[in-house]
């Protein structure tokens, strides 16, 4: 799971959260590529590619929450 240091139990619970939290991460992406199609997508210019991941933040948040809440 790690290779940082752990010093006693309170610190191995700290970093069996951290690592509870990585399917978030994965699930999020997984919306991000999927769900949104972000790899097809070919932006020309820096601020289409700009408001284009604000958009897709905004919406892969959402629908991760109906994910999780199902």
């Amino acid at each position: 799971m790690t290779n940082l240091p752990v010093q006693d139990f309170a610190v191995a619970v700290e970093k069996l959260e951290w690592y509870a939290l990585r399917w978030k991460a994965e699930l999020s992406q997984e919306v991000m590529k999927s769900g949104c199609r972000a790899e097809e997508l070919r932006l020309e210019t820096a601020e289409r590619l700009a408001k284009f991941v604000a958009l897709i933040a905004m919406a892969s948040r959402r629908i991760f929450f109906l994910i999780i809440s199902a």
